[in-house]
């Protein structure tokens, strides 16, 4: 039984592909070696309540895009006992296609967002070429709809998002990319999404090679080492590593959920 306020912290591979290290390093890498990329949502579970971080994609942005589409996130939360069509919040580290599709999946959440990420994308520079491939218009146009229906919460900066739960914008990747500090009984446990997509590039101090501001991005790195303590404690956004190095959720979810705290 969890101590009140503590969660168990689950990640959800839901997509992959190939790929090299010359595309996951700021300035590229000279040895380009192969590097494959796992796509991830997680889960924090406490006795009382779900917490689910990002929405992944679906399948038809795989097809599109060129990814190996596992299952639908749902699915998967679903078999470590999470429902989407109930659970709220739904915390959105930042709104590029990969961590926001399938929000009509989830019906009754509030949908965490950073607000600078937000007024970015609905602002003067979204359209741009750099920008524009990295999200889906139509899951941004549904965040901007559902506004006016009261369902986002927006943040500014370092918020609890509930006893155990808080969020820190980062930036650097993206204008409002947050992080997420989660309360578990091994101690904080931060999801650091794309703040580091793999552990080399905390570990080696090498920005991830799409960015929207370098400074910051260095900055995130400081942040995320911080409020974890330990590199324990560092969850990337997009390592198979992290299949690796935690045991599944349950029997016969092996390579698709683990447990993490």
């Amino acid at each position: 039984m969890n101590r009140s306020g503590e969660f168990r912290v689950y990640a959800v591979r839901y997509a992959t592909r190939e790929a090299s290290s010359g595309e996951h390093f700021y300035g590229g890498d000279p040895h380009d070696a192969p590097m494959p990329m796992d796509y991830f949502v997680w889960a924090a579970v406490s006795e009382e309540r779900a917490v689910v971080i990002d929405t992944g994609f679906a399948a038809d942005v795989a097809v599109r895009r060129g990814r190996r589409h596992l299952l639908c996130p749902t699915e998967a939360l679903a078999e470590i006992g999470v429902d989407s069509r109930g659970v709220s919040p739904v915390i959105l580290t930042h709104l590029h296609y990969d961590h926001i599709g399938n929000l009509q999946k989830f019906p009754a959440a509030q949908f965490v967002v950073q607000e600078k990420e937000m007024a970015f994308w609905t602002g003067r520079y979204a359209g741009r070429p750099h920008f524009r491939g990295i999200i889906e218009e139509e899951d941004i146009l549904y965040l901007v709809r559902e506004n006016f229906r009261g369902r986002l919460r927006f943040v500014s900066g370092s918020e609890e998002i509930l006893p155990g739960i808080e969020v820190h914008r980062v930036g650097g990747h993206s204008a409002g990319l947050q992080v997420v500090s989660v309360r578990t009984g091994r101690g904080r446990v931060v999801l650091a999404s794309d703040a580091t997509h793999f552990y080399a590039n905390l570990e080696q101090d090498r920005p991830f090679s799409v960015v929207q501001d370098l400074a910051r991005m260095y900055g995130a790195f400081d942040i995320v080492r911080s409020l974890a303590g330990s590199s324990g404690h560092v969850i990337p956004g997009h390592d198979p590593l992290v299949m690796k190095r935690y045991p599944p959720a349950r029997d016969g979810l092996e390579g698709v959920a683990v447990r993490i705290a």
